[in-house]
């Protein structure tokens, strides 16, 4: 069906338009058009038929602008999607690493960090996995366009202590060990210390002092003492999952972390 549009269609769109929104519910077309529910639904109906709208889940739809031209091309920018299905909500783990640079390994997942607790949804090709981040730790991201799009971005060194956090996310510890190596030239350290002493974790900053100390990643002194402070007395912790790579190790010292990853694994040969 050609991109042509009735009186009441073309009222929609250019109001979408007018008011800079990319996406529409069932309740806005409701409130726009001043009509029934069921009007709604089969004027949404008729937008998505005629390439206007893209339905991304039920009740909720993504506007084709007619910058897109006659024959509607949908926007493919997955993180375009993401940004609208849950808020708030911030890019992070393999999604942010990737945006930043910090790994080469292709993720066929979008990573969404978010306050609610939400399954994973597979929407036009792409599966997104929701991460769970209490109110607490909901910090240390950014305003960034990706392919011309505003989006919610973990800052880089948010993004490296997520992937230290959590490395199912982000390729496994063997990627994540790369991720501390490449990330360590670049981060703010003044940066990374406040978003450590916000977290609060001292398995973390353990996870993170290793690796860098792995990748003989030059670290100012006073941030090494700052970061040796934060860490629990007599706290010893595993590197990898136990459930993945078992119990033994070798401890590590300053940092008190039981080695029980293969070198292999950690450090590219």
């Amino acid at each position: 069906m050609e991109r042509t549009l009735s009186a009441n269609e073309a009222k929609v769109i250019l109001d979408l338009e007018w008011q800079g929104k990319t996406t529409v519910t069932l309740v806005d077309l409701h409130e726009m058009l001043g009509a029934s529910e069921s009007y709604a639904r089969y004027m949404a109906h008729r937008l998505v038929k005629k390439g206007w709208l893209v339905r991304l889940r039920p009740g909720l739809f993504q506007l084709v602008p007619a910058s897109r031209g006659r024959e509607g091309v949908a926007d493919s920018n997955p993180l375009a999607v993401g940004a609208v299905l849950v808020s708030p909500y911030f890019f992070s783990y393999g999604t942010a690493c990737t945006h930043h640079g910090l790994t080469e390994q292709r993720f066929s997942e979008v990573y969404v960090a978010c306050r609610e607790r939400r399954v994973g949804e597979r929407i036009r090709g792409n599966r997104f996995v929701f991460v769970h981040v209490p109110e607490r730790r909901f910090f240390g991201f950014t305003e960034a366009r990706v392919l011309g799009v505003p989006v919610q971005m973990a800052t880089l060194e948010r993004a490296l202590l997520d992937a230290i956090d959590h490395p199912r996310h982000s390729g496994g510890i063997g990627e994540v060990s790369r991720i501390a190596m490449r990330a360590a030239p670049r981060v703010s350290w003044d940066e990374l210390l406040a978003l450590l002493r916000r977290w609060g974790s001292s398995a973390l900053v353990q996870r993170l002092g290793y690796l860098l100390d792995l990748h003989k990643s030059s670290m100012p002194e006073s941030v090494r003492a700052e970061l040796l402070a934060i860490i629990r007395p007599h706290s010893k912790i595993h590197l990898g999952s136990r459930g993945r790579w078992g119990a033994r190790g070798s401890l590590a010292s300053p940092w008190n972390v039981l080695v029980n990853v293969p070198r292999e694994v950690l450090v590219a040969v």
